[in-house]
């Protein structure tokens, strides 16, 4: 990232380029010239004086010619200018090098530096054009992951206050501890969607602690909970299994006896996620929003996890498979 940004920075770049390029030419004719018996510093000196107008007509070319009339599509004006300066340019050139005493230059030697100087140019606005492009597309999906992240905040407070509406209607004498255990769930909500990344351990107290609340709330409802696996050395994107374990909670709780398995292995950077519960198979009164479901996977996209994620439905028991590969390493504080 720092030689990227060296690389956009103007002054930077020539001056790294021009040093390189002089010391190449410097090292390639000096056993040369030293053999001849002259002095370095007269080589340096002689490499420098033809060198830098070099650089300067090349510079002035690609940045007055090609970029303002060329690159805006003004064709006319730009083959007579760039024929017109070349033209003049070698004039000098030849008179430059006479007066200088570093001999005569040559046709071919200005025709090979407009060719290679041009090349280099249009090869360098490729290289801006795509790092701008990048960087168009990084902002873009930070700002998509930021909204899909606290998009999940509206969706778990919608079935949050529709439990409590049930809650305050029945046994309106919880409602206070009720509201007390939401806060907290809320508030890793909140610290949770300001990072890209958080521990799987983090993530697995929040689902423990959000099925209690729902056990607690459904007496009826068993849930099996089997954990495997390293999980203070990986990191997962924040709230990736809540839109999972919600549609669980709120479609196994319709059924006679409600049941949710949930298995979770991580082994090398690698996650298996498995859920299970039961349901109606017809009749069911609930109707699902999808933004759960739909949110999880475009996130899995814009996060660029290599995944695989299939959900199913086999009569009365519907089956979420999650695999995640290479996840990032936890970094230790």
């Amino acid at each position: 990232m720092k030689i990227l940004k060296i690389y956009q920075n103007f002054f930077l770049r020539n001056l790294i380029v021009n040093t390189v390029v002089l010391g190449l030419i410097f090292v390639g004719v000096y056993d040369e010239i030293n053999y001849a018996g002259k002095n370095s510093f007269i080589l340096l000196h002689n490499i420098c004086l033809g060198y830098f107008p070099v650089y300067i007509g090349i510079l002035f070319s690609n940045t007055f010619i090609i970029k303002r009339f060329l690159f805006k599509k003004k064709y006319k004006t730009f083959w007579l200018l760039f024929l017109s300066f070349w033209t003049c340019y070698y004039i000098f050139m030849t008179y430059y090098f006479y007066h200088t005493g570093l001999g005569r230059i040559k046709t071919l030697s200005i025709s090979s530096l407009i060719c290679n100087g041009t090349f280099l140019f249009f090869l360098h606005t490729v290289i801006m054009k795509k790092v701008s492009q990048t960087d168009k597309d990084i902002m873009n999906y930070k700002s998509e992951l930021s909204f899909l992240k606290q998009q999940l905040n509206p969706h778990f407070l919608l079935n949050a206050m529709n439990n409590l509406y049930g809650e305050s209607l029945a046994e309106p004498d919880k409602v206070p501890d009720r509201i007390l255990n939401l806060s907290d769930m809320l508030r890793y909500q909140i610290e949770a969607t300001k990072k890209d990344y958080v521990s799987i351990e983090e993530e697995i107290a929040f689902i423990k602690k959000y099925i209690e609340y729902y056990t607690f709330q459904n007496e009826r409802l068993v849930v099996t909970q089997n954990f495997e696996g390293d999980f203070d050395t990986i990191d997962i994107p924040p709230l990736f299994f809540l839109p999972l374990v919600e549609n669980a909670v709120k479609f196994s709780a319709e059924t006679a006896a409600p049941f949710i398995h949930i298995d979770l292995k991580v082994k090398c950077k690698n996650l298996s996620f498995t859920l299970k519960n039961n349901l109606l198979e017809s009749g069911s009164r609930l109707s699902s929003t999808g933004i759960g479901i739909e949110n999880l996977k475009r996130r899995l996209e814009v996060y660029g996890l290599r995944h695989e994620l299939s959900c199913k439905k086999e009569k009365n028991t519907f089956i979420v498979k999650l695999n995640i590969w290479h996840l990032p390493t936890a970094v230790l504080s």
